[in-house]
């Protein structure tokens, strides 16, 4: 585990200086790219990039501790990490070696953004594809060079959605990133227009044999983004809870001779316990789940469907969880939890914006018994479609 905690201690470290220089995040609606430049010149945009490709190509204990402190730090900062993270290790994991040479130019690591829901649509021509959509939701696009989303051609049969990866500089960014949450992700759209993407900077969007990289990129879907989301969400909420613990020993409650801090209160005494038990048991059903995959992708196995929906249902749980316990945290804010520059108003926002994604969607406890019922066809993200999130 030296690895695990060198990058840990690196984040740590870097923790005062990314979280003073991330003050203006939600004022601007993306990452400075002062923190930017930090993120980047210490690899933390490549735990998910293959080695031979400069990467960290980390295991996923080592990647779900770093991206859960840098949202304890800021969720903007975690939420982006994570996002920039998948967005260049899937590409530099499946695409062919032409087209890496293109995007590595200079083995210079590329910033990238992703959205791989297929919102395009093409149609074939020789050598490749005529593109055209608006996808949503692409988290750090502004700082990106290479963006990748999800396309159909029409009229395939059998539909066959793939990735394609496109310069930034090909597409147009809508400002439409104006939100009460994850202010700071710059979650932008874009859209193409009859833009020419080369068959070499495509591939299909549930491929599971990668062409490099190691045992992170046989998570397959949804795992391979499942440890994201619950990272995400329990930094937040830690940090939440730390921040309660301090403002409780100096915040007063009750009249005349009844006045004690918030910390002396039993009734706060029994919520944070709750709230530290549940948040830590949450976090461990998070590890337990991927460490199970782990055992497959360490043989070069994609894990099977049940474990897929595994590791799905703890992301779904862990972020719950994670909107519970800030809440609590909240609550024993008081009014000053609510200017603008309390902590706890923003963990408690940007916690609620990590659940209304799709992929901690309550439907992933439907899917989940569909396996325990021994439901034919049961799948962690449901009814197979030609959708997919990663």
């Amino acid at each position: 585990m030296t690895k695990n905690h060198t990058l840990l201690d690196i984040v740590k470290q870097l923790a005062p200086e990314l979280e003073s220089k991330c003050a203006d995040s939600d004022n601007l609606g993306k990452l400075p790219m002062e923190v930017v430049k930090i993120l980047r010149e210490h690899g933390l945009f490549t735990m998910k990039l293959a080695s031979e490709l400069g990467g960290i190509d980390a295991d996923i204990v080592t990647y779900m501790d770093v991206i859960e402190e840098l949202s304890r730090i800021d969720g903007a900062i975690g939420w982006n990490t994570m996002i920039g993270n998948s967005a260049i290790g899937r590409p530099g994991a499946f695409l062919p070696q032409s087209a890496i040479n293109t995007m590595f130019k200079n083995n210079e690591i590329p910033l990238a953004a992703s959205v791989p829901s297929p919102s395009g649509k093409a149609t074939k021509t020789n050598g490749g594809f005529i593109l055209s959509g608006t996808w949503y939701f692409s988290s750090g696009i502004n700082q990106s060079t290479w963006v990748s989303g999800g396309f159909i051609v029409e009229n395939e049969k059998p539909a066959c959605p793939r990735i394609a990866c496109m310069p930034t500089s090909d597409l147009t960014i809508h400002d439409n990133w104006h939100v009460m949450g994850l202010k700071g992700t710059g979650s932008c759209s874009y859209s193409a227009n009859n833009l020419f993407v080369s068959d070499e900077f495509t591939f299909p969007i549930n491929d599971d044999v990668p062409l490099r990289g190691g045992p992170m990129n046989y998570l397959g879907r949804p795992g391979f983004v499942t440890v994201d989301h619950a990272a995400v969400a329990l930094g937040i909420a830690k940090r939440a809870l730390e921040t309660i613990v301090e403002i409780s020993k100096s915040k007063m409650r009750g009249y005349n001779s009844d006045l004690k801090a918030v910390s002396e209160r039993g009734y706060f005494k029994k919520d944070l316990g709750f709230a530290q038990t549940k948040l830590a048991a949450a976090r461990a059903l998070v590890k337990e789940s991927h460490l199970k995959a782990w055992e497959y992708t360490t043989q070069k196995t994609v894990p099977p469907p049940l474990i897929q929906s595994e590791m799905r249902n703890s992301g779904v749980y862990a972020t719950e969880v994670s909107e519970e316990v800030t809440q609590i945290a909240f609550k024993y804010g008081g009014g000053g939890a609510l200017y603008l520059d309390s902590k706890l108003q923003k963990c408690y926002r940007d916690v609620a914006a990590t659940g209304q994604h799709m992929m901690v969607n309550m439907s992933s406890y439907e899917n989940y018994a569909n396996f325990l019922l021994e439901v034919d066809g049961a799948d962690a993200m449901g009814v197979k479609t030609i959708s997919a999130n990663f």
